[in-house]
């Protein structure tokens, strides 16, 4: 017999040890009870991402299962997998308009974190487009619901319009988005996309090294200044001829000679190169010493990319004279009669949003 003494601390003991196995019993039963509630994990790489389901066998251990999980998927903070929402436009017009409403896609896909879509006729003939991560109309699949969104006004910037982009939604842009503001802050991812095919950039660069060696200088000299003058009639002036109510306008003769005698005015040593789509007319009303004209009219591409390699831009009116502008970086001019006033079109235009302000307005 133990005394009294050494019964009470043997007992006091058993009962301590006993509360510790309860205490270890129920935390053993929650963590295993825990283990068997595994939430997916997200692995996200360069082409795909993978979700990684941990099963739970026999409650001691896990076995991976990995799924890919389409482009249009993505993960939020709660490990859940939501749609990505795309952003496309409805397509309207030829290359210039096209440059403006792929670029509008960009910039809206990028600002809401959104795929963007472009179909690649047309652009994907001319530039090498990056299609990493834009895709095309046949891929665009997801249970997303669509709304369109439109700006306001033609040729007007609608700073609300960004308003209406909300998340877990297919968005179509409308319409034109001919607006400079719209895409300021992606200016170096788009001249990223708008790099010429080497087949037309070669016939490009071929023609301006001609027009270097005709004024007997080399390119590298950047002497004397290179300024492209675009000439756009045909389509225009049919317009302002059948549709006057609409405000379309072709820059006159007087225009030309005013910008010509501007650049020479600026410059010592000045050559201009003209590009249009009615090469006569452009021959027969502007002359002036120092002047080559691009006669052999392959392309519009390839008449877009003579313009991009010139110092300085003479604009003529519409689009396609608005990005040989922006791709060529240097001074630009534009005729400040396009569209006519108080037209359909002149009502809502404004000429701070379609043109930078850095570009000089000139009749």
């Amino acid at each position: 017999m133990y005394p009294m003494s050494r019964q009470k601390a043997f007992l006091s003991m058993m009962l301590i040890l006993g509360v510790i196995s309860v205490i270890n019993w129920f935390v053993i039963t929650k963590n295993m009870g825990k283990s068997k509630l595994i939430l997916p994990q997200l692995k996200i790489t360069a082409n795909k991402l993978t979700r990684i389901n941990r099963v739970p066998v026999d409650g001691n251990d896990t076995v991976k299962i990995q799924q890919i999980i389409s482009n249009d998927k993505i993960a939020n903070v709660s490990n859940k997998i939501v749609e990505r929402g795309w952003v496309s436009v409805r397509k309207m017009g030829r290359i210039g308009n096209n440059m403006f409403q792929f670029a509008a896609v960009l910039a809206v896909s990028k600002r809401n974190n959104m795929t963007p879509v472009f179909p690649k006729e047309i652009l994907d003939g001319i530039f090498n487009i990056d299609r990493s991560g834009i895709i095309l109309d046949r891929e665009m699949k997801n249970s997303l619901p669509t709304i369109s969104v439109s700006e306001m006004r033609y040729r007007n910037y609608d700073k609300k319009i960004w308003n209406n982009f909300t998340e877990n939604t297919n968005i179509i842009i409308c319409c034109y988005m001919q607006s400079w503001k719209y895409h300021v802050e992606i200016q170096e991812e788009l001249k990223r996309h708008f790099r010429f095919k080497s087949s037309i950039d070669n016939i490009a660069t071929k023609f301006i090294d001609s027009v270097y060696r005709d004024i007997g200088t080399r390119p590298k000299n950047k002497q004397p200044a290179l300024v492209g003058i675009h000439v756009r009639r045909t389509d225009m002036a049919t317009k302002q001829k059948r549709k006057p109510q609409f405000g379309f306008v072709v820059a006159p003769k007087q225009y030309f000679e005013n910008a010509i005698k501007h650049f020479r005015s600026k410059y010592k040593q000045v050559h201009f190169v003209v590009c249009s789509d009615d090469i006569k007319w452009a021959q027969d009303n502007i002359r002036s010493t120092n002047m080559t004209f691009y006669t052999a009219s392959e392309s519009p591409g390839v008449d877009l990319a003579i313009l991009s390699h010139c110092d300085h831009i003479i604009m003529s009116v519409g689009t396609f004279s608005w990005w040989a502008a922006w791709l060529s970086g240097g001074e630009v001019v534009y005729y400040a009669g396009y569209p006519r006033p108080k037209s359909k079109i002149g009502r809502n235009f404004v000429a701070s949003d379609y043109y930078f302000p850095h570009w000089k307005p000139m009749f």
